[in-house]
């Protein structure tokens, strides 16, 4: 630590910039600002995001900081500006996770570390989950410290995720149900589930797509340098109020591909433009305007269209995605039995598990007998970070589908070690296309004047 002078506050009342290093008491994620303890001063030192110098913007309890000392804006109070860590932490996006562990690649040198679920914590320093389950999916972004050992490797720690997806991160979404109304009548589709979703989102197939797609394009161009969000600069006219003159000012605005069509094969992108009410560091940069087809006004202020999301990259082999039922197919029972409360039907929760595993042996041997009559029952669909298989699992009757059986591929043979509600199911599946519901059909179009009356609705 190095020692307070007597002469700190003249400094600071004569504008002379004095540089303090001290350690965080405590940092509040949510309301973006905290309290930093200086050895030698009587009074502790605020800090606020927009103040951090660095991409890692959520300060942990005990970092050690470095920063210019500046008047607070209460009497006798002091502040901090051009604050930076002495340890440099790191951002990255998460490449895959699964069972409380994955990967994560780092956006300061491109280096890919462990991630372990243990390691999350709150800005306090508290395990994060021994507070509340962490929902951690390939394409979110982390702050996290770097270590290296002999047993782990290369390893990321005290690891801190603030909970907003990528999409949210980008952008503000006015009036999101109002344009995805819209979206809908555009590209219609059954975008709702039949049961009542227990989120209870508005067109939860096509808001879960939109964040997802949205992932998938941010990850792209993290790791393979590929542009998926187009920039430009165009005119936007308006008239003055006072002056009932038309003006004309010159505005930032951005697109992606959402991967969506018309009936008539029309590409659709979501067009934003600036925050003009950016306020903090950690604010989007942009907010959704609208949901363009690429013929509209708006588009021709980008030369080059972006591309839609590629799911299919990492694939070596695409005859992947075509299940062979001459391959042996091993279930892991105890996986799959353990989220049973959450995901079996209710006739089935209570039942032992040697009930259970005879269960789930006839619906697999059911489900490949299927495949081998129709290939296009086993579904491909995208989860944890890459693509896997999906199979129709009846298990209260011989037809009808009560679960989707999650299959990957492992050298010479499929493994089993999760099962996934059809809404969950469909939802993962039609990130890659339009899945083909000759079992994996829990959705619903919805009607064509309920999407017209929220289109017009405007939030308050």
């Amino acid at each position: 630590m190095c020692d307070f002078k007597r002469n700190d506050n003249n400094n600071l009342n004569n504008n002379i910039m004095t540089i303090k290093v001290g350690k965080v008491k405590y940092f509040n994620p949510t309301a973006f600002h905290g309290m930093i303890s200086v050895e030698g001063l009587d009074k502790d030192v605020y800090v606020n995001t927009q103040d951090i110098q660095e991409d890692a913007t959520y300060l942990l309890k005990d970092e050690e900081v470095q920063f210019e000392l500046i008047p607070g804006k209460l009497e006798d109070s002091f502040a901090a500006k051009n604050l930076t860590r002495i340890k440099k932490r790191h951002t990255g996006i998460v490449l895959d996770f699964d069972e409380g562990k994955g990967t994560i690649k780092c956006f300061q040198n491109n280096e890919e570390y462990s991630l372990y679920y243990r390691d999350f914590v709150t800005t306090s320093l508290e395990p994060a989950f021994e507070r509340t389950r962490i929902k951690i999916e390939s394409g979110d972004e982390l702050e996290f410290d770097a270590e290296e050992d002999d047993r782990y490797g290369k390893k990321a720690v005290r690891i801190f995720y603030d909970g907003r997806k990528p999409l949210d991160r980008f952008a503000v979404l006015p009036n999101w149900e109002s344009k995805i109304a819209l979206l809908a009548t555009t590209s219609p589709e059954p975008w709702d589930y039949l049961n009542s979703d227990p989120e209870n989102r508005f067109l939860p197939v096509l808001s879960n797509y939109l964040y997802y797609t949205f992932s998938r394009l941010r990850k792209e161009e993290h790791l393979y340098n590929e542009k998926r969000i187009a920039i430009a600069k165009t005119e936007f006219s308006y008239r003055d109020k006072v002056t009932k003159k038309s003006i004309k000012k010159e505005i930032e605005c951005a697109c992606f591909n959402t991967g969506l069509a018309t009936k008539h094969q029309e590409e659709i992108f979501a067009y934003l433009t600036k925050n003009s009410n950016k306020r903090t560091k950690i604010d989007p940069d942009w907010v959704l305007n609208k949901f363009c087809k690429s013929s509209d006004p708006e588009m021709s202020a980008f030369s080059e269209k972006p591309e839609w999301a590629n799911y299919f990259k990492e694939m070596e082999d695409h005859s992947e995605i075509l299940y062979d039922t001459t391959l042996h197919h091993e279930l892991k029972y105890d996986h799959i039995l353990r989220d049973r409360q959450e995901r079996f039907p209710p006739e089935l929760k209570s039942l032992p598990d040697s009930v259970l595993k005879d269960l789930l042996d006839q619906g697999l041997d059911k489900a490949r007998k299927r495949v081998r009559r129709n290939y296009k029952a086993a579904v491909p669909h995208y989860y944890n970070g890459k693509i896997q298989l999906l199979l129709p699992l009846s298990l209260l009757s011989q037809d009808k589908a009560d679960l989707a059986l999650a299959v990957e591929k492992e050298g010479k043979r499929y493994i089993s070690r999760t099962v996934l509600k059809l809404e969950w199911a469909y939802s993962n599946a039609r990130l890659l296309a339009k899945p083909d519901r000759e079992w994996l059909d829990p959705v619903k179009e919805t009607d064509k004047s309920t999407l017209e009356d929220k289109a017009k609705m405007t939030e308050e």
